[in-house]
C-alpha cells in the first residue's frame, strides 16, 4: 500500500506534528499561505488546515475550499476553534464562548464540500483541558499555540480522521446481554438484581446503552445474541426501565447454540457479509470462539472500558446519510417483505404485490454523499467494483451522467439503492444494494438508462471475489457480448 501524503497548511508552525505522524509522508506549506495555496493544485492525499484561533474570514475560506475542490482530489481536514479567553467575569466569558460557537457552527456548513471533515480541537480541549493542550507562550516564542502534549493528542485525532476516510464502517453490532448490556446475570440474579440504573456500576451500563442508542440512530443495526433462556432476557426488557428497548434490536438470538452459529445466521438473514459485523461480549472465550469459527471481529468489554467501546473507528463515519438514519426501519420493512414472500407461489406474484416504484435523478449533487457511500461499500451486485471518492464523483457529475435510483414500495421508502455511471456511452459503474435484490429492479434501471443515452450503450463486467452473482447479468438484460477474457467481459446494447 502506498504511503499517504499529508500536507499541513496553517498560520502556525506545524512541523512538530511530524513526530507523531511517522507512518505518513508529511510536508508543510509556509506559514500564512492558506489563501494562496487553496487556489492551486496540490500533490497531497490529505490536506490538513490548522486555523488560527482568531481567524475570521470564514465566508472567503469556504469559497476558496469550494474552488480548491474543483481542481484537487486531496481530502481535507480543517480544525475548528476553541475557547481560550481571560477569566475576568462571567458575562465576558459567555460573550467569548458565543463567538467561538458561532464560528464553529458556520464551519459545519463546510461539510457540504466533498471529502472534507473537521478536526474537533474544541472537543479535545473540553476533554483534556486548555492548560494541557494549549501553551500561549509557545505562540509568541515558536509561532504555534500547542503544548507538546497538545501536538500528540491533535495528531492522534488527525490519524483517526485519516483512517475514517479509508475505513469501511461496520453495518451490524452483535451484543451479548449479561454483563454487557447490563451488570449481572439474569438467570442467577433475576430481573431485580440486574444493574442498569443511576447507581454504580449500573450507571456504566445505562450510559453504554445510551451510546448504543446513538449508534443505532446513526445507521448501525443492533442485534442481540445471548446464551440464556429467552423468557428471562425478554423479562429484563419488559420490567426494567433501560435506554434500549426490545424493539431496538432487529434480530434476537437467545438460546444455547454456539454464538458463532447465531451470528452466522444473523448475517444471512440481513444479507450482509460477515466482515460487516462487530461482536461485543464480556467473555473472552466467546470472543475467541466467534473469531476462530467465522472470522468476525470482537471487542471484549468490562467495566473499565465499557464507555470507550464506541470510540472504535470501525463504528464511526465521515458522513451519516438519511438512508443511514432510517436503516433499522428499512430492515424491519424488509422482514415484512420476507414474510409475504413465504406466502406467494411465484416471484412475479411477490414483486407485483409490493407495488414497487422507482424514482431517479441524473447528477444530483444533493445525493453526492449517499452515492459515494454506495460506490465504496457495495460488493455483491457491482459489475465493476470501481471505488471513487466524493470529489471524484462530483467531478464526474460535471462531464458524465451519474444516475441515482430510489426505490419505494407499499412498506416504505428504501432510499437511494442503486447507482449507474455512464462515461462516453459506456457503463463505468452499475451497482445495487443487496436489500433490493431479487425484485427485477435492475431491468427497470437499465431501461431508464437507455432512455437517457442517445447512442449505443457499451458495458463491462469485471470479476471480483464477491460479484459472481452478476457475471451474466448483461446477457440477461439483452446486451451483446463482444469481447471476453478470464476476468472481464465487454458488451454492447444497440
Amino acid at each position: 500500500m502506498k504511503t499517504i501524503k499529508v500536507s499541513f497548511l496553517s498560520h502556525y508552525i506545524t512541523k512538530p506534528f511530524d513526530k507523531s505522524l511517522k507512518d505518513y509522508e508529511v510536508s508543510h506549506y509556509d506559514i500564512g499561505q492558506i489563501e494562496t495555496t487553496l487556489m492551486q493544485r496540490v500533490d497531497s492525499d490529505i490536506l490538513v488546515i490548522i486555523l488560527n484561533n482568531e481567524y475570521e474570514e470564514l465566508e472567503e475560506l469556504k469559497f476558496l475550499l469550494s474552488e480548491f475542490r474543483k481542481k484537487n482530489r486531496a481530502k481535507i481536514l480543517i480544525s475548528n476553534f476553541w475557547d481560550n479567553f481571560l477569566d475576568i467575569n462571567y458575562n465576558q466569558n459567555i460573550e467569548s464562548f458565543n463567538r467561538v460557537m458561532e464560528k464553529n457552527l458556520f464551519l459545519e456548513s463546510f461539510l457540504d464540500i466533498s471529502d472534507l471533515n473537521i478536526i474537533n480541537i474544541y472537543k479535545l480541549i473540553q476533554k483534556y483541558g486548555t492548560d494541557y493542550l494549549i501553551n500561549e507562550k509557545n505562540k509568541f516564542l515558536f509561532q504555534t499555540p500547542f503544548s507538546k502534549d497538545g501536538f500528540k493528542i491533535i495528531s492522534d485525532e488527525i490519524k483517526t480522521k485519516i483512517e475514517l476516510f479509508f475505513t469501511k464502517r461496520k453495518k451490524v453490532l452483535v451484543l451479548d446481554a449479561d454483563n454487557t448490556l447490563w451488570g449481572g446475570i439474569v438467570g442467577e440474579d433475576g430481573v431485580e438484581g440486574i444493574k442498569c440504573d443511576e447507581n454504580y456500576p449500573g450507571i456504566l451500563y445505562k450510559k453504554f446503552q445510551e451510546q448504543l442508542k446513538e449508534i443505532s440512530n446513526s445507521g448501525i443495526v443492533l442485534t442481540l445474541v445471548s446464551k440464556n433462556n429467552f423468557e428471562d432476557v425478554k423479562d429484563v426488557f419488559d420490567k426494567k426501565r433501560m435506554p434500549l428497548k426490545w424493539e431496538d434490536f432487529l434480530i434476537k438470538k437467545i438460546n444455547w447454540t454456539p454464538k458463532s452459529q447465531n451470528i452466522k445466521e444473523i448475517a444471512s438473514e440481513i444479507n450482509v457479509g460477515l466482515d460487516s459485523l462487530l461482536f461485543i461480549d464480556d467473555n473472552p472465550f466467546e470472543i475467541e470462539e466467534v473469531k476462530e469459527s467465522i472470522g468476525v471481529d470482537g471487542i471484549l468489554v468490562n467495566q473499565d472500558n465499557i464507555l470507550n467501546i464506541l470510540d472504535d473507528t470501525r463504528l464511526k463515519a465521515i458522513t451519516i446519510t438519511k438512508e443511514d438514519r432510517a436503516k433499522l426501519e428499512q430492515y424491519k420493512s424488509e422482514q415484512k417483505r420476507v414474510e409475504i414472500f413465504k406466502n406467494v407461489t411465484t416471484i412475479d406474484e411477490f414483486i407485483k404485490s409490493l407495488n414497487i416504484k422507482i424514482n431517479y435523478w441524473i447528477n444530483n449533487k444533493n445525493q453526492l454523499k449517499r452515492i459515494t457511500q454506495l460506490i465504496n461499500k457495495t460488493n455483491q451486485f457491482n459489475l465493476t467494483t470501481k471505488r471513487y471518492s466524493e470529489s471524484e464523483v462530483e467531478e464526474m457529475m460535471q462531464k458524465d451522467k451519474v444516475f441515482s435510483f430510489q426505490v419505494e414500495d407499499k412498506f416504505g421508502d428504501m432510499g437511494i439503492v442503486s447507482v449507474v455511471i455512464v462515461k462516453d456511452a459506456e457503463i463505468d459503474t452499475f451497482l445495487m444494494s443487496c436489500r433490493v435484490l431479487g425484485r427485477k429492479i435492475e431491468e427497470q434501471i437499465i431501461d431508464i438508462v437507455l432512455e437517457n443515452i442517445s447512442s449505443p450503450l457499451k458495458a463491462r463486467y469485471i470479476k471480483s471475489p464477491k460479484n459472481s452473482q452478476v457475471e451474466n447479468l448483461y446477457e440477461r438484460l439483452g446486451f451483446k457480448l463482444i469481447n471476453q477474457s478470464e476476468d472481464e467481459k465487454e458488451y454492447i446494447k444497440d
